[in-house]
């Protein structure tokens, strides 16, 4: 897609984004210039190219590309595309009813479009389209501009809530001091998923509200524990504990599905939470889901070669599964990390089983 042709990497890229899609460019046969001349193939705008939107000189040189039929990217759907993943594939939702929703014209939507907060296509017949998720954008961007942002602030709010919130539904609401915030069903927090959340609780602050979840846990009051670790998740969006507290109640209680949910949660948040991954095949195998169960714990002594609890389990998975000579290996990794008496005892025992039925 870029061999012969001229492609105009236009403002302020992420760091090493332009070296890196300039290489690549390079790379396929092409060439590369910073700003659209007459010989030009494409425009492709910097993910950081907020300073230019104010001014008009983006928005020229958008109308420019459009006027002489060039296609215009973001620095990120023009990178998928280098990587033959096409971002405007999913674009089918009409853009004039995402417009008229949102009270933005198609100007605006040019602009969102080439910082990736949109996604613009064609489908057959030459109606313009975008993603079904799109309109929440276009309407978060038109509260900014009525609570007074100029649009390049705009585009960088709603960028850095991309980027810096949490997965899941909420929407960008501008917020005290020049700020914005993230509006979710149950309240509010700033970009980074802390702080703002009225919660329904007569509590303080976090701390006091984690408090009392884990109160609720040790006086054996499991579904308000839940209830409050539940709502500890939802205030602090970056914290894996509460989920995951969350999930050994659900665990406790046989809702293994509930479990196995909060504990992806907080791998979200912390990929590298051990406790989190353990639990999680745990709730996998009581749900009947053995080979996820053999994944995660493969993926946790990836990261943890010395968890003996993780050696062990899944040498008891591999066991179950007939895998005779998996499990002896593991059962002998096992006895490898020194355990108790009592656990190395069934895993000799377990060995010897294997051993008498592999063949000699």
């Amino acid at each position: 897609m870029v061999r012969d042709r001229v492609i105009a990497l236009y403002g302020r890229f992420s760091p090493g984004g332009r070296e890196r899609l300039q290489g690549q460019v390079l790379a396929g046969g092409g060439t590369v210039a910073r700003d659209l001349t007459r010989r030009s193939g494409a425009l492709v705008v910097g993910a950081q190219a907020w300073a230019l939107v104010d001014g008009g000189a983006l928005v020229e040189r958008l109308a420019a590309a459009r006027e002489r039929g060039l296609p215009a990217y973001g620095e990120r759907s023009f990178a998928a595309l280098l990587a033959d993943d096409d971002p405007r594939a999913g674009a089918t939702a009409p853009l004039a009813t995402a417009l008229a929703q949102s009270g933005l014209g198609r100007e605006d939507a040019e602009v969102l479009a080439a910082f990736d907060l949109i996604t613009l296509a064609r489908a057959e017949g030459g109606a313009e389209t975008c993603r079904f998720g799109d309109p929440k954008v276009m309407r978060a961007a038109a509260d900014l501009l009525a609570a007074g942002r100029t649009p390049g602030e705009v585009v960088r709010l709603l960028g850095e809530a991309r980027d810096k919130a949490p997965v899941g539904r909420h929407r960008v609401v501008p917020a005290h001091a020049g700020a914005a915030a993230l509006q979710w069903d149950d309240g509010r927090t700033t970009l980074e998923g802390q702080g703002l959340l009225p919660l329904d609780e007569d509590h303080a602050s976090l701390d006091d509200l984690f408090e009392a979840a884990t109160l609720a846990e040790v006086e054996g009051d499991d579904d308000r524990a839940a209830r409050l670790y539940d709502l500890c998740a939802r205030a602090d969006r970056t914290d894996p504990i509460a989920p995951y507290n969350f999930g050994n109640i659900r665990l406790g209680q046989g809702a293994h599905d509930e479990a196995a949910m909060a504990y992806r949660r907080a791998l979200a948040r912390d990929a590298r939470f051990a406790e989190a991954r353990y639990n999680l095949a745990q709730a996998l195998e009581a749900a009947g889901r053995a080979e996820a169960a053999d994944a995660e714990l493969s993926r946790l002594l990836e990261l943890d070669p010395g968890h003996a609890d993780a050696v062990f389990n899944l040498a008891q998975l591999r066991l179950k599964a007939d895998d005779l000579t998996g499990a002896r290996a593991l059962f002998e990794r096992y006895l490898a990390l020194d355990p108790p008496d009592d656990w190395a005892a069934t895993a000799h025992k377990a060995i010897a089983y294997c051993q008498a039925r592999l063949p000699a």
